[in-house]
């Protein structure tokens, strides 16, 4: 059997850029919800014009869907899921924009039908509000600092959530 020395040093030696986590496969379970949140972004991005993606990390969950809004945009702040998202997105057309955190969307009052985003952990209500057209809709799952709480106190011991919020 393996140390734990020698498999947190696999850990930190994987590639997890776009969150994938391939690595793991065979090695960790979980357990997703039963309306699949891709199936669910899908659908809408089938019905409408244009689109936004929050946070899209390095495109993957954008990629599943077989069909695009003609306009269709990707925003994500860190470099290397910047990076990979349009390497993965480009022959579809998405336009994948480098943002940092807190700083307003690079894009025009009204400008979206929908606004998507996987796992925002602090969403900008009024950037959201402001980029969707009269109408438009917003789709996210959302997680945030409260969430897996049992992972978190596996290892790091008793939490207390609302001192983490």
């Amino acid at each position: 059997m393996r140390s734990f020395e020698e498999l947190v040093a696999e850990a930190e030696a994987a590639d997890v850029g776009g969150w994938d986590f391939g690595w793991l496969d065979g090695r960790a379970t979980e357990e997703r919800p039963p309306w699949g949140y891709a199936r669910r972004l899908a659908g809408r991005l089938a019905e409408v014009g244009s689109a936004l993606d929050l946070d899209t990390g390095g495109g993957e969950v954008l990629a599943q869907a077989p069909i695009l809004p003609s306009r269709t945009c990707a925003t994500e702040s860190w470099p290397p899921n910047a990076q990979r998202a349009r390497d993965r997105l480009a022959q579809r057309g998405v336009a994948v924009v480098e943002t940092a955190p807190g700083e307003a969307l690079p894009f025009a009052d009204d400008a979206f039908a929908l606004v998507s985003s996987r796992h925002p952990v602090r969403p900008a209500w009024g950037e959201i509000a402001r980029v969707l057209e009269p109408g438009g809709r917003y789709l996210a799952q959302h997680v945030g600092p409260a969430s897996a709480f049992e992972l978190i106190e596996h290892f790091l011991g008793p939490r207390h959530p609302q001192a983490e919020a």
